[in-house]
């Protein structure tokens, strides 16, 4: 027990670093950990949230100081991904161990090609030497893009609560290519939006009684923490090298849940 719970520490730490620098989650590295502790579907997407709940906390604090929030596109993200969390808990409570793992595989997948992107996108953000002002949108509004914009966060609302695994693997892309966001402030801004969709999507599961508090607990403790250093260092580190780096370990992760699906269980 003692093991787990260090083991829990520490690696809620990095998730809280990883998840605030490149502005998804914490859930992605949680979660994975969490069913090799053969936790159900439903106790590992609700343990998880406690720590996506906590990075966004401590980075959007950080990211408010700043005055790097889109404030009104965040509340449209924060309140078309609040239905959709009601969906992600009925899915998670109707999956096996080993169909959770079989779909999470994929959603690593996925969100190692979206960091791929994401440093590609940044290096032409460099490039172009842009610089997103985050009340260029304010008067403009074209219904088109906002249908779009609230389509996918009420599918990031689904999938964090599905999987424990925050939203923005999906919140950052759209924010970039709808609105034209940059990396940090896209990164700012799903991070506060997450701050309400993992809260309403772990109420629910509270409701139920699913999460684990005491593991949850330390989870957010070393969030809070990572979370704290990674949107203080995010300003001042070049993290493409980071990016390339934790695609690869997701691309791993997911072989290894794809091989207990198919050769343990």
């Amino acid at each position: 027990m003692l093991l787990e719970v260090l083991m829990s520490f520490l690696i809620s730490i990095v998730a809280g670093i990883v998840g605030s620098l490149v502005g998804i989650g914490g859930g992605v590295i949680i979660s994975p950990f969490l069913s090799h502790l053969n936790y159900s579907p439903s106790q590992i997407s609700s343990t998880s949230l406690i720590s996506v709940f906590s990075t966004s906390l401590s980075s959007s604090f950080f990211y408010y100081r700043n005055k790097l929030i889109s404030s009104k596109i965040g509340l449209i993200l924060s309140i078309s991904s609040i239905p959709g969390t009601f969906f992600g808990v009925v899915l998670s409570n109707l999956f096996s161990l080993s169909e959770f793992k079989f779909y999470f595989a994929f959603i690593l997948i996925f969100t190692s090609l979206y960091l791929i992107i994401k440093s590609k996108i940044k290096k032409n953000d460099v490039l172009q030497s842009t610089t997103y002002n985050i009340s260029d949108n304010k008067n403009r509004i074209c219904y088109g893009k906002l249908f779009l914009l609230v389509f996918f966060s009420f599918l990031a609302g689904m999938i964090s609560s599905c999987f424990g695994i925050g939203g923005g693997i999906i919140f950052v892309p759209s924010l970039i290519i709808l609105y034209k966001f940059n990396m940090n402030n896209a990164a700012a801004t799903s991070q506060f939006a997450l701050l309400f969709t993992s809260l309403s999507g772990l109420s629910i599961y509270m409701y139920y009684g699913n999460p684990n508090y005491f593991i949850g607990f330390i989870l957010a403790i070393g969030s809070l923490l990572g979370g704290s250093i990674g949107s203080k260092i995010s300003s001042k580190t070049n993290s493409n090298t980071l990016q390339k780096i934790f695609s690869i370990v997701l691309v791993i992760v997911s072989i290894k849940l794809l091989f207990d699906v198919f050769y343990i269980n």
